[in-house]
Order: C-alpha cells, then structure tokens, then sequence
C-alpha cells in the first residue's frame, strides 16, 4: 500500500504542484533540525522529502485521485532514485545534525571544567547546597529556644498590612515581631505584657511566640522571619543538586552550569542580607 504522501503534507489527492510545493516549504522549514530541537522533528523532515520526492515526480502517474493500491514496479527508474536520494540526504542530515550537538556540547563541557569556572561553580554549589541543609537543621529540625520578651509598642504597617510588635528581650536588643491581622484576636485575648517567643538556635531567628489561652497554648508565626519562606529559599539553594546530578556533556548539565549556578548565588545572597537586615 502506497503511503498517503498528500496527508504527510497536509493536502487533499486533489492538490496542484504548486500546492505541493508550497506545503513542503512550509513543512520543510517547521521541522528542519536547524530550526526545531523536538524528538520527532528529524522523522518528520524525513517523512516530508519522501513525500515531496514523491509528489513532485513529473514522471509519477497521479491517474486517480485518491490513494490506492499501485505496483512499486511501475514507477520510474527516475522517480524510484530522486526518491531514496531525498531520504538519504534527509536521514544523514538528521544524523549529521545529532553528531554537530554533541560535539558542542562535548566542547562546552570541556571548556568548563578545564577552566577556573569550574572552580567558581563548584564552590558556589557547595555553599548553596550547605546553606540549604543549614537552614533545615535550624528551622525543622534543632529545638527552638524559648524565652520571654517585653512588649514596648506596636503599631500597623501599612507597607506590609502586618500588625507589628515591637519586643526587647533579656539583654536589652528590640526587634519588631510581624502579626497578620487574622491572630490579632489571639494576642487582644490574651492579655498581657510579657510574651515567650522562640528563637532558631543556629541563625537566631525569631520565629514564633506562645500565647496561653484559656490554659491552651496558641502559637503565632513571626512573618518578618526568614523562615516564612523557608520553601522558596530551600528549593532555590537546592537546585545546584540538578549540576550535580546530570554531570556530564549534556544540554542540563551546561545550562545549569551558568543558570543554575547563578540562581543559587542570587538566593545566597538575599538570604545573607535578609539575615542581616
């Protein structure tokens, strides 16, 4: 059974030359590897010159006007040759296009790792994925410290929509404690002028208080703490792991060689100031 060449491209049996022509340009150029990185695009290319090396025979007979079945054998020499040399260019383009990749991206992986890059890259991963496993210990792992803390004003903030308590603890240092206005409630009921709050015991992150309530304790988070986006912060110290893990020529591991490498230094140093400040 003869392949319906005019499907592969698009047309009905009933399809001019021109219409032909014109379907295998506009195919040609969608899936040409130059142009289109997908799994199938180099099947498809292939597909596309068979069929245009098919239909554009003038030596062809195109009798009937829809595909049937027809003997191999009473096509022209002609349109038989012109047929396997647009297959063979075709799949040996597709292949020369695959080898061309690889070699870049054996070039590239060598230009890397032979330079200082390599150096600076491997450095900022391990920083990266350290700060994330310290901030894990630190935040859901090692017990909080627990201690009191006066209260000596509070206020609204407007720029966040935070209800703010201004505490000092034991040794005199003041530091603004953020309340959303849904625990508001929780701190008018409870009524008093000294407050436990728990510190981080590596970074020393003010992270929650404790309220007693009723004999019940209510526990309220800090949102000026770095560990409300505890998430966002692990993930992105993380990411260094996909250079780490898919080490090798390949297209992940070069572009997460530059783009990761840079996110993760972008997420050390917010961390470091947010720590700071």
């Amino acid at each position: 059974m003869v392949k319906n060449y005019y499907k592969t491209l698009g047309l009905s049996s009933s399809a001019t030359k021109a219409e032909i022509k014109v379907a295998y340009r506009k195919l040609a150029k969608k899936y040409h590897p130059d142009k289109n990185k997908s799994n199938q695009a180099s099947q498809l290319f292939i597909e596309v010159n068979e069929a245009y090396a098919y239909l554009s025979n003038e030596s062809s007979s195109f009798q009937t006007k829809k595909v049937v079945k027809t003997n191999t054998s009473k096509r022209s020499k002609y349109s038989e040759d012109e047929l396997k040399k647009r297959m063979e260019w075709a799949r040996k383009y597709a292949k020369y296009k695959k080898v061309k990749e690889e070699r870049v991206m054996e070039l590239e992986y060598y230009k890397i790792h032979n330079s200082s890059r390599k150096k600076i890259i491997t450095l900022i991963n391990l920083l990266s994925i350290s700060f994330a496993f310290l901030i894990l210990m630190d935040f859901k792992i090692l017990p909080t410290n627990p201690f009191y803390v006066e209260l000596i004003t509070n206020y609204m903030d407007t720029g966040s929509g935070k209800f703010v308590l201004k505490f000092k603890d034991r040794d005199n240092n003041e530091f603004n404690f953020g309340v959303s206005l849904d625990d508001i409630k929780y701190i008018n009921a409870a009524k008093i002028n000294m407050y436990s709050t728990q510190k981080s015991m590596v970074l020393k992150q003010n992270i929650n208080m404790l309220l007693s309530i009723d004999n019940e304790i209510v526990t309220i988070e800090n949102h000026y703490c770095v560990y409300k986006i505890f998430y966002f912060y692990f993930t992105i110290l993380l990411l260094p792991l996909i250079t780490i893990f898919s080490k090798g020529p390949n297209t992940v591991h070069i572009l997460s060689s530059y783009v990761v490498s840079s996110i993760a230094t972008i997420g050390i140093i917010f961390l470091f100031l947010t720590l700071v400040l």
